[in-house]
């Protein structure tokens, strides 16, 4: 089911509509003057959209109890205020979402590194195979 917007309306909005999007996996299209000019949809969509994008860019994501304590802190801020543990909590939760993104291009080089590895290991290991072939047929 898709549900549509106004770009006006969107910024009051913004933060439940893309919660809906990701966990109800709805698509959201938003429109100006009337018309759609964009969509936002659920990253199953957009893989489907664009499979040959870097799976890379979106292998890392925090644990959902991690993403839902955040969510609901962030949502009780607006709506009737935090206490002081829970001000502490959410800034922490916060650092963690930070970390985790200024992490990316690291786990994105190491997982480059890892696939490397394994590609040199599998093509020695190949080679093993084929020379151990050629003894047996010696023997």
């Amino acid at each position: 089911m898709n549900k549509t917007i106004s770009l006006d309306d969107l910024p009051r909005q913004v933060e439940n509509l893309l919660r809906t999007t990701w966990e109800a996996h709805e698509s959201l299209v938003l429109e100006h003057n009337g018309k759609p000019v964009a969509a936002i949809v659920p990253m199953d969509e957009y893989r489907k959209l664009h499979p040959d994008a870097d799976e890379n860019a979106f292998a890392y994501e925090l644990p959902m109890h991690v993403l839902e304590a955040y969510h609901n802190l962030l949502d009780k801020k607006f709506s009737a205020g935090l206490t002081k543990e829970e001000e502490i909590t959410l800034s922490k939760l916060d650092q963690q979402l930070n970390d985790a993104e200024a992490a990316q291009p690291l786990i994105q080089s190491m997982q480059r590194r890892s696939a490397a590895r394994d590609e040199n290991w599998m093509q020695r290991f190949d080679e093993v195979m084929a020379k151990l072939r050629e003894l047996r047929e010696l023997v």
